[in-house]
Order: structure tokens, then C-alpha cells, then sequence
């Protein structure tokens, strides 16, 4: 397959996956989600690899899906359905393979930027980090397992204020809350993503995968069935009048 919208290099072990449409801050596309699916298809079949790097190109990590091509959609619910459903396809195979996934964050991570991160087993964030849900902008409800993984890992109340209050998380918090491995400087990620990818695979290799698998194993019981809940919810929701004019003023706003 050839990867457009995201780099894929191989270095040994490791698998570095970038993000790559910094002129749209990296949101989520159709086509996007396709070579995702492919990139994680292409780690799970190649034994010498055993870690992922997720990272993105430009100014953003990701800002989530792609609003514009939700506004532009002749269908925008079968649209969004079928973009959330290949991002949890993608998802769904990361969370139960043998692969560990260090997220690389530099910049925002939004909405389904940021159900990438909480899906990651490592993440190491520079100080320009920061998080945010950003579906109550839009009228959106969550998805990429944000709904499911963020009060695991941060608790009930403060994803609450997350998700229901937009309130943005800075990689201070991040850190202090458990959404974030390490703080990195922002000059030094990249070093110490690969640092922490080659520690993993310095010894004894055959334990990675089934260790991380059984670490997983009891969140990932009702995760697929979540993230269905999730795509359903996600693309019922944006035919709803004032999820529409919130995408509407979106577009506008950012094309202004």
C-alpha cells in the first residue's frame, strides 16, 4: 500500500508512524484511517518489530477528525460513521497485538488526537503538549475510545471536566494525572522516543508481547463493544441542527 498520509520507517525493531498532513494539523481523514489500518497490519507481520512510534508532522500531534470533510459529505453521519469505524478497526487490532505504542506528542492532541494517546502504553510529551476533547465544539460526542479509556487512566471526575467542560489539559497536568509517561523537551522527543524504544527491545524480546498482552487483556474485554457504541453515537449525532451549524461555524472560522 502507499502511505500518503502517513510516513512509515522502519529502524530496526521499532516502527515509526508520522502523521503527515501538518496543513490540516494531522486530522483524521478517510484515507488517513486506511493507512493507519495498514500501517498497524504491516508492524503485527513483521517479527522483528516490536514497538510502534506514533507521532505527528508540523505545528499539532492531531486535531482530531477531519471537520471539513465532515461538512463536505454528501452523507456526513455514513461519512463519520465509516471514519470512526476504520479508526477503531485500526485501534482494536493495536490494543490486542503484541506491539507496544509509544506516543510521541509534541503539540495538541485533540479529540480523536488525543483517544490516540490514551491508547498509546507509553507517552512522552514535550512542555508545548497539551490535550484537549474538543467534541462539545462541534457537537460531537467522543470516539477513537476516548469515552472508554480516558476516565481509566485520569478517573471519572476529572474526565468529566474533559470531556463535558472542554477543559484543556496541559502536559504538567498530564503528568500529574497519569495521561502522560514522561516530559521531555521539546528538541530531545524524538531521541527519547527511539532511547525508549531501543531500551524495550535490548532484552529479552519474546516477553514484550505477552506480557503488554496480559496487562491489556482485562480493559480490552468490553472495548470493542464500546467502541461500537461509540461510532454509532458519534455519527448519530452530527445530523442534529446545532451539531451541523457548530461544524458550519467551524469550517468558516478556520478557513477564514
Amino acid at each position: 500500500m502507499t502511505f500518503d498520509n502517513i510516513v512509515v520507517e522502519q529502524e530496526g525493531p521499532l516502527l515509526w508512524l508520522t502523521l503527515n498532513r501538518p496543513a490540516e494539523a494531522n486530522a483524521l481523514s478517510d484515507t488517513l484511517a486506511d493507512e493507519f489500518c495498514a500501517a498497524i497490519e504491516l508492524a503485527q507481520n513483521d517479527p522483528d518489530c516490536h514497538v510502534v512510534i506514533l507521532q505527528g508532522n508540523g505545528k499539532y500531534f492531531c486535531a482530531g477528525g477531519d471537520v471539513h470533510m465532515m461538512a463536505a459529505a454528501q452523507d456526513p453521519a455514513r461519512f463519520l460513521k465509516a471514519l470512526a469505524e476504520k479508526m477503531h478497526e485500526g485501534l482494536l487490532s493495536l490494543a490486542h497485538s503484541r506491539l507496544i505504542t509509544i506516543a510521541a506528542v509534541h503539540g495538541f492532541a485533540a479529540g480523536a488526537g488525543l483517544g490516540l494517546v490514551l491508547n498509546a502504553d507509553f507517552v512522552l510529551a514535550s512542555d508545548k503538549a497539551g490535550f484537549v476533547s474538543a467534541y462539545g465544539n462541534v457537537g460531537l460526542s467522543p470516539d477513537c475510545g476516548v469515552s472508554y479509556l480516558l476516565p481509566q487512566i485520569v478517573g471519572h471526575q476529572r474526565a468529566a471536566q474533559i470531556c463535558l467542560l472542554g477543559r484543556p489539559v496541559t502536559a504538567q497536568e498530564g503528568l500529574a494525572w497519569g495521561l502522560v509517561s514522561e516530559l521531555v523537551p521539546a528538541e530531545e522527543l524524538v531521541e527519547r522516543a527511539r532511547a525508549l524504544g531501543t531500551q524495550l527491545t535490548a532484552g529479552a524480546t519474546q516477553a514484550l508481547g505477552p506480557t503488554r498482552q496480559l496487562l491489556k487483556r482485562a480493559s480490552n474485554a468490553g472495548f470493542a463493544a464500546h467502541l461500537a457504541l461509540e461510532a454509532e453515537s458519534i455519527s448519530s449525532i452530527i445530523s442534529h441542527p446545532d451539531t451541523n451549524a457548530r461544524i458550519q461555524a467551524f469550517v468558516a472560522k478556520s478557513t477564514a
